[in-house]
């Protein structure tokens, strides 16, 4: 994701914003040098990838997982439950493919945290944001000092170990768009955050505001098409104009050597020659080209945005991406429940069986499938979040509200139990009544499964140790 950071405006090693800007152009700010981290030791990995699936808006643990089928109908709602491949375990009754497969994957039904608004950054980070709560439309100042996206985390510690470095594929993709761009926010979260923004995530673009996407034949399959923003060549274009441009950078390259010396500058060389590389990768552009994937392939998926993302999820890994994240997204801020994803605070069952659960069914489901019959899901790590649930309570415009009392989560892949169910609601599915879980917690699980201990740290903008895991602890009854 090519990002001008607004601030600090004076970088830590010294060197100023102005001669950041002398140094590498306004292209050349791929790296970050606002922090750097400790090593770490290592536990051994069982996870090679990883996939997250990201469901935006807080998906319904009693519409999907925790279904409560002896509470009162104004909790349960009109769903019935359906028996799984768990005995004992029924789920939503439009959850068919998935009732199947649960079996191979881990479901951690007490989720619990303090805070019921999209703070995206509590879920993918393990803390608060540092300013701007959930989101800012234009810069958010904040995202250089929040904790980094758990996934930048694992991309940073496996550059260290010297698992991912020059490469000419990303190390770390998110599709099909950086979080609240449809809507046009900046959303906390998904970023490197202390670690800096070269381990922000390379982000395709696709779409427009208030397109919807996300719902049955969404996607038109002849226009779908995943770039990275910035990377695409406009028609005028040719690679000898891009070539003859590179020259022009070398050019300045030789003026700035001085400042160049500075730590501050030290990648700036590695991720200029890695945005050239994106633009010009035929193994990048065809893992990214769908069109290769057999038609019913990519019906099993669903044509809508979220399926189609999800598949490219499958064929990134495949390639050799390490970390993919896919992400279902809001479209629109408005009242249109068409456009607002999992936030369903009205119309929620006309969205939840229209689109939502059979579009999350055939995903995962297809997903699951996929990396077990090409031998991949051992090694990959997948795992499905939401920022909080639903209430119990069915509000007056049959919608359901924002609720983080207990909600549930999903693993499946490497070092993960197939079956293993952890964790209780109470009777209604508001509050947990066992093993209860932090989002800390499952970002702990992933990190450990990753070969990453306990111990890691990550340094601040002063300089200051700070705890990766933080109070989280890996979920040793759903790993192997």
């Amino acid at each position: 994701m090519l990002r001008i950071l607004g601030n600090p405006k004076q970088f830590c090693e010294g060197v100023t914003r102005r001669e950041a800007l002398i140094a590498g152009g306004l292209g050349s700010l791929l790296g970050s040098t606002g922090s750097a981290s400790a090593a770490s030791g290592t536990v051994q990995p069982k996870a090679k990838s990883v996939i997250c699936l990201f469901l935006f808006g807080g998906w319904s643990q009693l519409d999907t997982f925790d279904v409560k089928p002896d509470s009162p109908v104004e909790t349960r709602g009109p769903y019935k439950p359906i028996a799984s491949s768990i005995p004992g375990l029924p789920v939503c009754e439009h959850l068919p493919r998935m009732s199947q497969r649960m079996d191979r994957v881990a479901l951690v039904r007490s989720v619990q945290s303090d805070d019921a608004n999209h703070n995206t950054s509590l879920i993918l980070t393990g803390h608060h944001a540092t300013v701007g709560g959930t989101a800012i439309k234009g810069i958010n100042p904040g995202i250089p000092r929040d904790r980094p996206f758990f996934m930048s985390a694992l991309q940073h510690f496996l550059e260290q170990r010297g698992q991912i470095n020059d490469r000419v594929l990303p190390d770390h993709l998110c599709v099909p768009n950086r979080l609240g761009l449809l809507e046009g926010y900046n959303r906390t979260g998904p970023y490197g955050g202390l670690l800096g923004a070269r381990f922000d995530p390379v982000c395709t673009q696709f779409g427009k505001t208030g397109e919807y996407l996300f719902q049955p034949d969404g996607v038109n399959v002849e226009s779908l098409n995943f770039t990275p923003a910035g990377a695409s060549l406009s028609p005028e274009i040719t690679l000898d104009h891009l070539h003859r441009r590179t020259d022009l950078l070398q050019q300045l390259d030789s003026q700035r050597r001085e400042v160049m010396k500075s730590p501050a500058t030290a990648h700036y060389g590695t991720w200029q020659d890695r945005a050239l590389n994106l633009m010009t990768s035929d193994q990048f552009r065809r893992a990214l080209d769908l069109r290769s994937e057999p038609v019913a392939v990519r019906e099993r998926y669903g044509w809508n945005l979220f399926g189609q993302s999800t598949l490219l999820s499958r064929r990134l890994v495949e390639a050799g991406v390490p970390l993919v994240t896919s992400i279902w997204d809001c479209t629109k801020e408005s009242q249109e429940i068409a456009g607002l994803s999992w936030d369903t605070h009205w119309d929620h069952f006309k969205a939840s069986e229209g689109w939502l659960l059979p579009g999350l069914d055939q995903a995962l489901s297809s997903l699951l499938d996929d990396l077990e019959s090409r031998g991949m899901l051992d090694e990959t790590l997948v795992v499905c979040l939401s920022e909080m649930g639903r209430t119990p309570a069915i509000n007056g415009r049959s919608g359901r509200d924002h609720w983080v009392g207990s909600y549930c989560a999903l693993f499946a892949g490497a070092g993960i139990r197939r079956g293993a169910v952890h964790g209780r609601s109470d009777k209604i599915g508001a509050y947990v009544a066992d093993l209860p879980v932090s989002p800390q917690d499952l970002l702990a699980t992933v990190y450990h499964l990753c070969g990453i201990e306990g111990e890691a740290q990550i340094y601040d903008h002063l300089r200051r140790p700070q705890s990766l895991y933080a109070d989280g602890k890996p979920i040793s009854g759903i790993m192997i």
